[in-house]
């Protein structure tokens, strides 16, 4: 059994707004530094002990340099909170945890915010030709949320289309599709209306005329510096490194993304993609995406809005310092296949995880496996001999959305709040992402 010793101490995560919803004037940066407060402030830590944050976001063009530092700076955290964004497709929330994981395992860090974030909504055109001009002929504008998230590189082919493919292959019946989706809609809208997914949100006041912001009884002050950095080895204790002028320093009050007083907003605290009136047969009308094929937009996720965060520390820290830990990440493992087989990899990934652990599938007492498309999580289902109705136990992606960046992390925070209400055991959260990669992480509590 793989012995780690990185613990969650609290997890939060926004709703999930649909593609020009309710969130679709938040940039991802916005939505990511929301989640991060919400978490750190749920885990009751002073927002200094934050030694380094880890985002995942997909698709990063126009969002701006650094986005994970963007983020953690709109959260309040200090200026000397290290940073990294993280691209793996769909799997970059849930690997963003990973790494957390193994820098405190190594002891680099003790503490360390890890999620993702996206908004689709906010995803732009470009023009690859503009930059040194077109010598002849009409010119090109590429949608960067289809070119960077949802189209295959090396067939050409969009991620619906792949998978198209992949069910005529594998004998993948749109019947068994529309059932799990349906299945997935009931889900979410019962777990909404008995508040378990509101255990997981952090709602969101959105200002409805101050645009891109949130609206805040209080602005959150900005945490200390953590570690002084001082002089080299011959210099004194007490110098700093380097001190800049007051007008050069960060300051939050231009990063912030929130506003308080008296302004108008529009709140948000469910996930906007339910659809609580879905049955099988209503399903069975929609056309499929492509002629004679299977998938649909009803067995599919939509692109969508939304982040996710945890923060992580380690098992030492946590004792220590008195902070609750909820859950242990005790392993992870990852595999990759053919590119267009996405459907077979989190079913790969979770064998090795279960195998190097020494546990098998009827171990698990709560699966998250994110349904990038309703096939996948059925698909995973099958391949490892569990009953389909025992993963996504509130709703899967095809009905709280799929904001590519932040779903493995809403996956993560899930399988611990789920372990917590049955009074503990092994979880797995698993993920396919763009290239043919799937991903696993095991979670005890």
């Amino acid at each position: 059994m793989q012995q780690s010793k990185t613990v969650v101490l609290s997890t939060a995560r926004t709703p999930f707004g649909k593609l020009g919803g309710a969130l679709a004037s938040l940039s991802a940066t916005t939505l990511g530094g929301e989640a991060i407060r919400a978490a750190v402030e749920r885990a009751k830590l002073d927002p200094a002990e934050i030694e380094h944050v880890i985002m995942g976001n997909v698709i990063q063009a126009a969002v701006g340099q650094a986005p994970a530092r963007q983020a953690l700076f709109k959260a309040g955290l200090s200026k000397t909170t290290t940073f990294e964004t993280i691209n793996k497709v769909c799997a970059s929330g849930l690997i963003s945890v990973v790494h957390a994981m193994r820098l405190i395992n190594a002891d680099a860090k003790n503490v360390a915010v890890a999620g993702g974030m996206e908004s689709m909504s906010g995803a732009p055109y470009a023009s690859p030709g503009v930059r040194f001009g077109y010598r002849f002929g009409d010119g090109a504008l590429l949608d960067l949320m289809n070119y960077d998230a949802l189209l295959d590189p090396f067939s050409g082919w969009t991620m619906a289309q792949a998978q198209t493919r992949v069910n005529a292959d594998l004998g993948i019946t749109r019947a068994v599709q529309d059932e799990f989706a349906a299945l997935s809609h009931q889900r979410a809208a019962k777990a909404t209306a008995d508040g378990l997914l509101g255990e997981e949100i952090v709602a969101l006041r959105v200002a409805t005329k101050a645009k891109g912001k949130l609206v805040l009884d209080a602005l959150p002050e900005p945490a200390r510096a953590r570690v002084p950095i001082h002089a080299g080895a011959g210099g004194a204790a007490d110098k700093l490194f380097h001190a800049p002028p007051e007008n050069m320093q960060a300051q939050h009050a231009r990063y912030n993304s929130y506003v308080t007083g008296d302004v108008p907003f529009t709140l948000v605290d469910k996930d906007e993609p339910i659809r609580t009136d879905t049955t099988v047969e209503g399903l069975a009308k929609l056309p499929p995406l492509e002629k004679d094929g299977t998938v649909t937009a009803g067995n599919a996720p939509g692109v969508n809005d939304g982040a996710a965060a945890l923060v992580l520390a380690s098992e030492e820290y946590a004792r220590s310092h008195g902070y609750e830990a909820l859950a242990t990440i005790v392993d992870h493992a990852d595999a990759s296949w053919d590119p267009a087989y996405l459907a077979l990899t989190p079913a790969m990934a979770s064998q090795l995880v279960l195998e190097k652990n020494g546990l098998k599938p009827s171990d698990i007492a709560v699966w998250e496996v994110n349904e990038a498309f309703a096939a996948v999580a059925w698909s995973t289902a099958n391949l490892l001999g569990v009953d389909p109705r025992a993963l996504n136990a509130l709703g899967g992606a095809v009905a709280l959305g799929h904001p590519v960046g932040a779903s493995g992390a809403r996956i993560v925070g899930s399988v611990i709040r789920q372990l917590q209400r049955k009074g503990g055991g092994y979880g797995i959260a698993a993920i396919c992402s763009g290239g043919g990669q799937g991903d696993a992480i095991l979670i005890k509590v």
